[in-house]
């Protein structure tokens, strides 16, 4: 197929025809079972002839999707690079595309007859999350001709990606270790993770924090109008009335939801009705702020989970990257009971939390000692490079301006 008339196709066409080969039920899954009926038969040697069908099925198919995304590359498909790098369409719902990195790689699946864009393609156990964080590094890499550039770029996305996320497992590790302590030896409420904020404008600060703070907080909080500060904060009258705490951050939002949805059966609501005076009653309690972090960890646990179903059989991932397959199973698990921990913050979530968050932080770090090692000298090299490549252009830029000033001077 010529690149015109790979322009004239429909790349939904192409994605359809690419199903028929190896889809659920369709011609590979056929041969495959075919093959499998003629081994238990002992008369396998008699589709012989047949063999070289089954690898053509599943490389034909391959190269219709990437025919396909090669179009909608054309037409702006934010998805296109995913699609043509091997990823399903049913991958990809749901799933958030960054701009900049789509940006690029559309650019150079559009451009492929001036521009080789096998560097995108899947890597053998690449999930959708390793994919994104390794292209703009690749990307870097392909336009400066030079390896070592990206390297610093992809390292740099890596260090940048755990320093926003292992510093928060350590902090829960650490202060959930106190809040339990405190728990067992004064008897102390358990507050939900991500209401410190709500803590210090209700003037109910952490204890390690500067009094200085503490008190510009309480004071900004004062000033604010209290529906305003409900909202959020939570709703400390909810947390009383329906949760038996003090305090909106200490109270499972389970039982208050629960016990507000119980009462308005008990008064003749129907379930749909029950269920949403309940859940609009601990989403009060909960306040914006918390109710913002349960939510972005859910989602954080959700993307985690659907990268360990891409990794596939969970022992060849753990063969391939034991480390990497580690920290991404106790990622998922940390961010699993740390959603947990904010709905409901009791000892078991609490812990569950600390151990989770102690356990991937650790594991993280030690994945990435040498790259954190070695980045500094990465940098100076790339840096250098850099210089070089400034001081060549400059010359070429003064050389240039001889030549135009030669052309331009009538005397010369």
């Amino acid at each position: 197929m010529s690149d015109s008339s790979k322009r004239m196709a429909n790349p939904s066409d192409l994605e359809h025809l690419a199903k028929l080969f190896d889809g659920r039920g369709n011609l590979k899954d056929k041969l495959d079972e075919a093959f499998t009926r003629a081994s238990r038969l002992g008369v396998q040697d008699k589709l012989a002839a047949l063999k070289p069908l089954r690898s053509w099925t599943g490389e034909t198919a391959t190269d219709l999707r990437r025919r396909a995304a090669i179009l909608r590359a054309e037409k702006g498909d934010p998805k296109a690079a995913a699609l043509y790098a091997g990823f399903r369409p049913e991958e990809l719902n749901g799933l958030t595309l960054p701009p900049d990195a789509m940006l690029i790689a559309n650019a150079s699946i559009a451009s492929g007859d001036k521009f080789d864009a096998a560097w995108l393609e899947r890597e053998p156990g690449e999930t959708y999350q390793d994919w994104l964080q390794r292209i703009p590094g690749d990307a870097v890499a392909k336009v400066s001709g030079n390896e070592d550039f990206g390297e610093v770029v992809g390292d740099y996305i890596e260090i940048t990606a755990l320093a926003s996320t292992v510093p928060g497992a350590f902090k829960m590790a650490t202060l959930g270790t106190l809040s339990l302590i405190k728990r067992f030896k004064h008897g102390d409420f358990l507050k939900a993770p991500g209401t410190t904020l709500a803590q210090i404008l209700k003037g109910r600060p952490p204890s390690l924090l500067p009094a200085r703070i503490a008190r510009l907080g309480a004071q900004i909080g004062r000033s604010t109008p209290p529906v305003v500060l409900d909202v959020l904060t939570g709703s400390d009258r909810l947390a009383q009335l329906h949760g038996g705490r003090l305090h909106a951050w200490e109270a499972n939002l389970l039982k208050v939801g629960n016990n507000v949805g119980n009462s308005s059966r008990a008064a003749g609501a129907s379930r749909l009705g029950a269920l949403r005076s309940g859940t609009g009653a601990a989403l009060r309690t909960a306040g914006w702020w918390r109710a913002a972090g349960i939510g972005g960890s859910a989602v954080a646990t959700g993307v985690g989970a659907f990268d360990l179903v891409q990794e596939g059989n969970p022992a060849d991932a753990f063969k391939r990257d034991k480390l990497g397959y580690v920290s991404k199973v106790s990622g998922v698990a940390f961010n699993a009971s740390l959603t947990a921990a904010m709905v409901a913050p009791n000892p078991v979530t609490i812990g569950a939390a600390v151990v989770t968050g102690a356990v991937y932080g650790g594991v993280t770090l030690w994945q990435n000692r040498e790259k954190i090692k070695e980045f500094p000298g990465k940098i100076a090299d790339a840096g250098a490079w850099a210089g070089k490549k400034a001081a060549e252009g400059a010359g070429k830029l003064a050389d240039g301006a001889k030549k135009l000033g030669s052309a331009l001077n009538p005397f010369d």
